[in-house]
């Protein structure tokens, strides 16, 4: 992604965070049109990326999440259409998501955080599916703008953590105390 795109990308996630957090009881009425325009995002920025890497299996995804997206537009005044709908697309979502973090375990990259923030999710989508109502709505609406700004900050944790990581790595390669292999004799 070109860098102007990421960088729109963060302050528009940190803005609408920012509005969530200040705003969050004013929202409530107009959710569907917030969360339908996150979903919206998420999905055509995906679908955009899946179109430039040609990965076309994959973009069944992308739609559906488009659709899903249309469904909570059409479904804004009626909040028990809205969380479920919004609670199966989070499933559909933290499902990618844990896959990705078992994926980095295989690989030693950190990944208790977004296993357990996944987890955490799925079970309060799970609640707002079984359980459609403002109160549970309200709650997702808090931590969508939590995971705005994580959505931000850890990527960038993540690439300060590699980096320490190798200038550390570098350091031990460089280290005098190794032992040495050979000893030369005088002649």
């Amino acid at each position: 992604m070109p860098k102007i795109l990421e960088y729109t990308k963060a302050a528009l996630y940190i803005l609408a965070a920012i509005m969530i957090f200040i705003f969050h009881d004013e929202i409530m009425p107009d959710v569907a049109f917030l969360v339908g325009g996150v979903v919206l995002a998420y999905a055509l920025e995906e679908f955009a990326y899946r179109i430039a890497r040609r990965e076309l299996a994959d973009m069944a995804e992308s739609v559906i999440q488009i659709v899903l997206a249309v469904l909570l537009f059409l479904a804004h005044d009626d909040i028990v259409k809205v969380c479920i709908i919004w609670g199966v697309w989070s499933i559909i979502r933290e499902g990618r998501e844990l896959t990705r973090a078992l994926a980095n375990v295989k690989t030693h990259r950190l990944a208790v955080v977004d296993i357990a923030e996944s987890v955490v999710v799925t079970v309060l989508s799970a609640t707002m599916i079984l359980e459609p109502s403002r109160h549970h709505a309200h709650v997702h609406v808090i931590l969508l703008g939590i995971e705005l700004i994580l959505e931000i900050a850890f990527p960038l944790l993540e690439n300060v953590l590699h980096l320490l990581i190798r200038k550390k790595s570098r350091g031990r390669s460089a280290d005098p105390e190794q032992p040495e292999t050979e000893k030369e004799t005088p002649v």
